[in-house]
């Protein structure tokens, strides 16, 4: 069970989740595809930022902040 990176899973998959959404409706409302289309193009990086977030707290342990204390001391996996 995913309990040291659970903040950056849940952002991970609300990113992927509006990614999605916007670029659906890029695809379906054409007038508004630009800003659509940017917006999902922000919704990945911050994607692949929360996966950098998760790789750090599997291997390091860091940020102390989005771990829990009684989990603070187990390392790696």
């Amino acid at each position: 069970m995913v309990i040291r990176g659970f903040v950056p899973v849940a952002a991970m998959f609300s990113c992927l989740a509006f990614m999605m959404i916007t670029e659906v409706a890029a695809d379906a409302l054409s007038p508004v595809r630009g800003p659509l289309a940017t917006a999902g193009g922000v919704f990945l990086v911050v994607m692949l930022a929360c996966w950098l977030v998760i790789a750090s707290i599997a291997v390091f342990n860091r940020p102390r902040f989005l771990v829990p204390p009684h989990l603070r001391d187990k390392r790696r996996l």
